[in-house]
């Protein structure tokens, strides 16, 4: 049939469609409703139950219908739920109960959980009737339970600092933030001192000779200062301070201001540093930006209205703003992904590149790409302002509100929100500084904590000891390249010292100041290398409960030692490859770059080359490596090293023990020179240690048995390897000595006796070969 020809016709059918669509609208929001929802009649009987009001209470529609609502509730809220149900019905209207009241509910297995409920009172044919609408809070609970807790142990942290002062500085020394502690010590509270220069707290004969200036200058050129001497209090007394002043860098490097400890130490000649930073750390690490931005949104709804505000900051790595919404509707809008703007083409970059406000009454008439603004229309919005976030000079992003309306704002709308810009611009700058200040700190810690475990670890010696020609020709090649940048592959057997010539490189290096960082590929599990390497964030995989900084970026500016490099998993060789190229990494499950300066160098005991022949390391990542190779020289060709080196061990090990050994035999030193040391140094120390325990007076007693030993069973696993049934003829032969004996080793007639051998010697092998007491006994 077709359009009628009367609009009168028409009219009708259009108001009969009406409510048929209206009815068809509320019985699906009544079934598909996120919420539970249910209608009780004036008795508190229930009459309606949606699915997830069944899903939500274990019930089906069947058992809830004509049941009273009490069935729902805890027994101990029972008896008293009448009187609230006849109280609500002498004043019905809209009410919402929320988690202040402690609402819960009772499923069918009785179990209980949390609810925020709204009530809606309606009118029926059958009378007065309330539509609950009920939500799970479990989550939302536990959520604010956690909350709780944290602002519980900050406020216990702030409460404990009161005797540090913890604030920061703009780049020209003015009072950013002030802490109780400061108020304390200073006299000052936080609204007569803030944007005041910090020179007011020096003696006045500090500020005639610019001691103030001075202190900002030397923490720009070394970024840590650390000061002792007379501060000023507001009444004018003076004070003893220990001062920490520390130079807060953007992400070009930038110095952007200055944090600033200081503690109160008249009468006290040491300070325990390491608390001032525990401290400190702990409060700083606790500014959290969203909930910052979201008080930001809700000052701002007073101002100037508008469905839908974002904040979009300036990412210098990528060179886009990055959106993040404050507020889409009445909610945070937690599901919005990630938004990155072109400066040069949307209208936050527009007011971000002027520093001046743009206004828009028709967002989808804006002349660039639609991709710039269709963050905001696929929400609605029909017009919007933006203003930049400005603070000293310096462009942060921009703020933006919108609404759903066309021509919303005015120009006097954009005055105004100008205004809040700027105080927003103040509290995100200094949530950013706060932010980066934590970071670095999370970043010294970890380091801390390494350097602490590094320090802990015996290091096999203490300085490269020798004035052999093979020695000497390495120390020249070290020389020559520890002034540069150059990546350094040092190459030599196991125990030849390639970590100290590592350290050395280091120490010659003008990366000395900075860290160097060590990792032994052969150490670390082959599934947990790439998180030792380029760190994970929280979450990243299972176990990873808290933020890592790996070695690549704890060694930023520093030196990075890769030890037994040639265990390095194939499918992380090209990973590493790119950081050492691109000089940049990503954390595990990290999406932000973060630069990495260091500089690489590698040891390994391994054929390389051979490696890259057969397929078992990375050609690329070979030649990067060797841009210039160092060869430890094994003991054997260093045996003029070999008296300097028993000497310098003998002395480190007899002070470590508390004994005195001021002669060691010639014979002994001849032996030890004459023996080969497979194991190089490292053998060669550990059997000092061993002779050094031995020794009971001031002679050093060598058991050159041992070398006799190792001599004979390394000739003997030669044999072995030549002829395998050497072996067990040995075997049985010791055997059957055994046998004679009767099981005794040593003394006349023993097994050793009879077999030639020393007892110590009959038991290495016995021990070698794997002879049980069973087997001759």
């Amino acid at each position: 049939m077709g359009p009628s020809n009367s609009p009168e016709r028409d009219t009708a059918a259009e108001e009969r469609m009406e409510p048929d669509f209206a009815r068809n609208t509320i019985e699906r929001l009544f079934e598909f409703s996120p919420d539970a929802i249910l209608v009780t009649d004036g008795a508190g009987v229930i009459r309606g139950a949606n699915p997830r009001a069944e899903e939500l209470f274990g019930y089906s529609s069947h058992e809830l219908m004509g049941q009273p609502v009490e069935m729902l509730l805890p027994e101990r809220f029972r008896a008293a739920h009448p009187g609230h149900r006849e109280n609500y019905s002498a004043h019905p209207r809209t009410r919402q109960m929320g988690a202040a009241l402690n609402l819960f509910a009772l499923r069918k297995d009785g179990t209980e959980f949390p609810v925020d409920i709204m009530l809606k009172p309606i009118r029926t044919e059958a009378g007065p009737a309330v539509v609950s609408f009920i939500r799970d809070a479990t989550e939302q609970r536990a959520a604010q339970e956690a909350l709780h807790q944290n602002d519980l142990r900050l406020r216990s942290i702030v409460e404990s600092i009161g005797e540090y002062a913890i604030y920061l500085l703009d780049r020209d020394g003015h009072v950013l933030t002030w802490n109780p502690g400061a108020e304390r010590i200073k006299g000052y509270k936080a609204d007569e001192v803030i944007g005041l220069h910090y020179s007011r707290f020096f003696a006045e004969e500090d500020v005639a000779r610019g001691r103030p200036a001075e202190l900002l200058r030397r923490a720009v050129a070394k970024e840590r200062v650390e000061d002792e001497g007379w501060r000023v209090r507001k009444d004018g007394s003076r004070f003893w301070a220990n001062c920490v002043l520390t130079a807060i860098h953007d992400s070009t490097g930038a110095v952007t201001g200055f944090s600033k400890i200081t503690r109160d130490v008249t009468g006290q000649k040491q300070v325990q540093e390491s608390v001032i930073a525990e401290l400190s750390g702990a409060l700083l690490a606790n500014v959290d930006i969203r909930k910052l931005l979201g008080a930001i949104s809700a000052s701002m709804r007073q101002m100037v209205l508008h469905e839908a505000a974002t904040l979009a900051l300036f990412d210098e790595a990528t060179g886009k703003l990055r959106v993040q919404f404050l507020s889409a509707g009445n909610e945070s809008d937690t599901k919005q992904g990630e938004v990155l703007l072109d400066p040069d083409a949307s209208p936050a970059g527009q007011a971000f590149r002027t520093r001046r406000p743009v206004v828009l009454n028709r967002i989808d008439r804006w002349p660039f790409a639609p991709e710039s603004v269709k963050h905001l229309t696929e929400r609605g919005m029909q017009s919007g302002i933006w203003v930049p976030l400005v603070h000293r000079e310096r462009t942060l992003g921009t703020l933006t509100v919108a609404s759903r309306k066309e021509n919303a704002y005015t120009q006097q709308d954009a005055e105004t929100l100008a205004q809040v810009a700027g105080q927003v611009a103040m509290a995100v700058n200094n949530a950013l500084a706060f932010k980066q200040i934590a970071e670095l700190r999370e970043r010294l810690s970890q380091e801390k904590q390494y350097l602490e475990e590094e320090i802990n670890l015996e290091h096999r010696f203490d300085d490269i000891v020798g004035e052999s020609t093979g020695l000497r020709n390495v120390l020249r090649q070290i020389e020559t390249v520890a002034p540069t940048d150059a990546t350094v592959l040092i190459q030599g057997e196991t125990g030849t010292g390639k970590e100290l010539l590592a350290r050395a490189i280091h120490r010659l290096s003008p990366r000395s100041e900075r860290t160097f960082i060590k990792l032994n590929c052969a150490a670390i599990p082959a599934g947990l290398i790439e998180s030792e390497l380029f760190g994970h964030e929280k979450g990243a995989f299972t176990g990873a409960l808290l933020r890592k900084i790996g070695r690549l970026e704890l060694a930023h500016d520093g030196t990075l030692f890769l030890d037994e490099i040639g265990e390095l998993p194939l499918d992380l060789q090209p990973k590493l490859l790119r950081a050492l190229q691109e000089r940049e990494i990503e954390r595990l499950g990290g999406s932000r770059p973060i630069p990495v300066n260091v500089r690489l160098i590698a040891a390994t005991n391994r054929d390389l080359a051979k490696m890259v022949a057969e397929k078992q390391f990375r050609s690329d990542l070979f030649y990067r490596l060797k841009v210039f190779p160092v060869f430890a020289p094994p003991l054997r060709e260093r045996s003029a090293d070999i008296p300097i080196l028993v000497r310098h061990f003998v002395a480190r090990h007899a002070r470590r023990m508390g004994k005195t050994i001021e002669t060691i035999p010639p014979e002994a030193m001849a032996a030890l020179v004459a023996w080969q040391w497979p194991g190089n140094i490292r053998e060669l120390e550990n059997f000092l240690e061993r002779a050094v325990i031995l020794s009971r007076g001031p002679v050093l007693h060598v058991p050159l048995a041992e070398l006799e030993i190792m001599e004979e069973e390394e000739a003997e696993a030669g044999a072995a390897a030549a002829n395998p049934t050497l072996q067990a003829a040995e075997r049985d032969h010791i055997l059957r000595a055994l046998r004679e004996a009767k099981g005794v080793i040593g003394g006349p007639g023993g097994a050793a006796d009879r077999l030639g051998l020393k007892r110590t010697t009959l038991n290495s092998k016995m021990k070698k070969l794997g002879i049980e007491r069973n087997e001759y006994m």
